[in-house]
């Protein structure tokens, strides 16, 4: 399966338009889509990556691998995240997802600055993050938005925030985290 990865800043336009029109056929415009009403981070040049499948010359998959900083437990460290996961709807459940969230796992592993990824998921999407290693993380979960600091998992109860280790010495996150910044 060609599975692809270009950082966000080598992107030329004709790429990013098609990731764009992958999003719009998965989310059509007017779909009310959960945490809409809230403040999502921007895409970063310096650390966001797109992981990308194809099939018949078509992007049918796609992520977005990132890093930032949250303090987990009174502990700052960088984490790596995943966000923007998204299947080309006539696509699904044909391994698409799977393989770029695989080839995501690998290069969040090859981060020696990350442990741990986080992601904000979705609670019909638990099952299949599950099945790849990520756990629900107890919480609470806080971030940023525009009016100040907010508590995500109270905020979104049926969007749990998730978390894989991504070394085997790596511990789960446990207690309070604090996501500097808008979540992703």
């Amino acid at each position: 399966m060609p599975v692809a990865v270009r950082r966000y800043r080598e992107l030329v336009p004709d790429e990013v338009a098609e990731w764009e029109r992958l999003v719009r056929k998965a989310y059509p415009p007017g779909e009310v889509r959960l945490g809409a009403e809230l403040r999502w981070a921007g895409l970063d040049a310096e650390t966001d990556y797109l992981i990308r499948f194809h099939e018949d010359a078509e992007l049918r998959a796609c992520a977005w691998v990132t890093k930032r900083t949250a303090t987990v437990s009174d502990h700052e460290l960088r984490v790596a995240g995943i966000r923007g996961v998204v299947t080309d709807r006539g696509h699904r459940r044909r391994g698409h997802g799977r393989a770029v969230m695989e080839r995501a796992h690998e290069l969040m592993r090859s981060f020696a600055d990350c442990e741990v990824a986080l992601l904000f998921s979705s609670v019909m999407a638990v099952p299949f993050y599950e099945s790849l290693g990520w756990r629900a993380v107890n919480g609470p979960v806080t971030c940023e938005q525009p009016g100040g600091r907010i508590d995500y998992t109270q905020a979104l109860p049926t969007a749990p925030v998730m978390a894989l280790a991504l070394h085997r010495a790596a511990e789960l996150p446990f207690g309070p985290i604090h996501v500097h910044g808008f979540p992703w």
